[in-house]
Order: C-alpha cells, then structure tokens, then sequence
C-alpha cells in the first residue's frame, strides 16, 4: 500500500501512541525544517516535536511517521507546487479546520526557528512569514459560505507560499547565510 498518508492516518497514530500535539502542527514543523534543510532525515524533525515522549511511538506510527517524512521531502523537493499542508479533508468541520490551518502555520514557524537563525529572509519570504503568522492568530470561530471561501483561499496560499520560501531559502538572492 503506497498511497499518500493523511492527515486522519496521521492524527490516529498519534492518539494510538498517546503523543501530544497535532498531525497539523506536526507537519508544519517538518515542513518548515526541511525548507530550511532539505538534507536532514527523520531523527532531528521527531526529536524536536515529540523530545522525551518518542521512546513511547509505537512501530505503526514510526512507519506512518517515516512514510509522511519521504512524501513531504519529495513535494518540496520536486518543485511541482504538489505541497498542501496537512489538514483535515473538507468534510470535517469549518472550525476544525480553521485551528489545524493555524496550527499548521505554528508549526512551520517553529520549524524554520529549530532549523537554524536568520535574521534577513530573501525575496517575498518575510512577508509571507508575516501571513503565516497572522494566520496562527486566526480566529477560529469560523462559520458559513464566505468563510469556507476565506479557509480555502488561505490553505491555498500557505500551499504555495511554502513553495516560494522553499525556492527563495535554496536559491537566495543574497549573499546572507541561514
């Protein structure tokens, strides 16, 4: 079985395991720690987001974890504009979806931070960081038509937002190092 791992396959191996945080804000933080270091493997991205509570993951999750680590990697990587943040499908609930786009966001944010400083962003990377970060104060009492629109154009833009940070941080303009 080789098809792309969910965000569901993803939030149900980490409540089988008993691990904190979301499958949402986890993703968000390998996401942006492999925008930062395209090279780096799965032991830094599970070290930082789970620390003392990796010993407890269990084989089903590692797999699940491992097989999303390879599908990010690759869509970031390839350049294709393939990336989606991980979130859950449009049947869950608006509200719900909402706070997974938020905790998305946090998570990338944290990622690029645990990846390494920079003081100077390239490009449109500092404005679309200020984005991200007005999207993690999203409120999330979220409801009807023109908020579904608003949700999508939003998941949309952190979509391919990612995808220019990722070219901007591999091929900066400037000299400055990250």
């Amino acid at each position: 079985m080789n098809h792309a791992v969910s965000y569901d396959d993803i939030h149900e191996a980490l409540l089988k395991s008993d691990l904190s945080g979301s499958a949402s804000e986890l993703h968000g933080v390998l996401s942006g720690m492999l925008c930062m270091d395209v090279s780096m493997d799965t032991g830094p991205w599970l070290s930082d987001f789970f620390g003392p509570e990796l010993g407890q993951m269990g084989t089903d999750c590692q797999e699940k974890l491992h097989r999303l680590f390879h599908q990010t990697h690759r869509q970031l990587v390839d350049f294709d504009f393939s990336f989606e943040p991980l979130l859950p499908d449009d049947e869950a609930p608006l509200q719900g979806r909402a706070l997974a786009l938020s905790d998305w966001c946090h998570g990338f944010l944290q990622g690029l931070g645990y990846s390494g400083p920079s003081s100077a962003w390239p490009g449109a990377c500092s404005e679309i960081l200020q984005d991200f970060l007005e999207i993690v104060r999203l409120d999330a009492t979220v409801s009807g038509d023109t908020d579904e629109g608003a949700l999508t154009e939003l998941s949309d833009y952190v979509s391919v937002g990612v995808q220019v940070i990722r070219s901007e941080l591999e091929n900066p303009t400037s000299t400055q190092q990250h």
